[in-house]
């Protein structure tokens, strides 16, 4: 999420992430375990694959939340001092009530509220879940387990 004034100076939030960040990202570690399984038949589609792969080529994503998220003062003189929570920074969360957070300081002068679980209505769950299906992919163990159980 990012947090900035925009052109008529008023608070403008972005939100980047879920789906349309995991979906790209999932397709390459796709094509470099195509790749890997160099003169093996091609792949093809993921999903008939991925509920047989071992333990530790995918980590299950679950909820969770801690007491060091992000929050802040904003301060904006002459208007007092405004008192934001982890949950008011974080939004929008819809039915999200467990998280992460933490502070990114870009390139420039913006400051940007990192949040993790919080992908509007959709929910972290153990096993499978709207987020992120099965979890997430582990890098090199996900790219061996697939190319071991290529056909």
């Amino acid at each position: 999420m990012n947090i900035f004034l925009d052109v008529d100076g008023e608070p403008a939030i972005e939100v980047y992430g879920g789906t349309s960040l995991a979906t790209p990202t999932f397709s390459a570690l796709w094509a470099i375990a195509n790749q890997a399984a160099g003169s093996k038949a091609p792949l093809g589609q993921a999903a008939a694959m991925l509920y047989s792969l071992p333990a530790g080529a995918i980590t299950d994503v679950k909820p969770v939340s801690n007491g060091w998220d992000v929050r802040g003062e904003i301060t904006n003189p002459p208007q007092p001092v405004q008192v934001e929570s982890a949950a008011d920074l974080a939004q929008p969360l819809e039915n999200t009530t467990t998280f992460l957070s933490a502070l990114y300081h870009g390139s420039s002068t913006r400051w940007y509220d990192l949040t993790f679980g919080t992908d509007t209505s959709l929910l972290t769950a153990p096993g499978w879940d709207d987020v992120t299906g099965l979890g997430t992919p582990n890098g090199f163990d996900f790219v061996k387990a697939v190319v071991a159980a290529a056909p």
